[in-house]
């Protein structure tokens, strides 16, 4: 389990059941999808800089703020300690069973129905591009779950 200082208060934090729901309902990319927790798997993974802000809100009860999540992550830039807080919390992602299932369903399902660009004939550039973005994303999110 996490424990992570918002408002001098030290909250306990773990990627449970509640916050893959709560990833779900906010992150997820379209009504019903239930990709918002893959989405910040993937996020850990690209190093998207809204990762950890995104872990936080999942994490952190409800009653904090978006400005409270800033706060811990600014103090925790002051401190020089931003990147060891994003590994402490990737870390604690890695762990929980219920974010890792959700990683590896989209994985399968972007594998699969990923197949219709890379098996187009007569890419244009940008379908070649892109095909080569979705193939190094998969390839990370294979590593990130093995």
């Amino acid at each position: 389990m996490l424990e992570i200082t918002v408002k001098d208060q030290p909250v306990e934090a773990k990627f449970n059941f509640r916050a893959l729901f709560r990833a779900n309902k906010l992150y997820s990319s379209a009504d019903g999808a239930n990709d918002g927790a893959s989405s910040i798997w993937l996020a850990f993974v690209t190093d998207d800089d809204m990762a950890l802000f995104k872990a936080l809100r999942v994490l952190l009860p409800k009653s904090y703020t978006d400005d409270d999540i800033m706060d811990v992550l600014d103090k925790a830039e002051e401190d020089g300690k931003s990147q060891e807080l994003f590994k402490e919390v990737e870390q604690e992602l890695h762990e929980s069973g219920f974010f890792k299932h959700a990683a590896t369903r989209w994985l399968n399902l972007t594998e699969k129905y990923g197949k219709a660009l890379t098996d187009k004939k007569n890419k244009t550039a940008e379908e070649k591009i892109q095909e080569a973005a979705t193939k190094d994303t998969l390839d990370a999110m294979k590593k990130s779950l093995s």
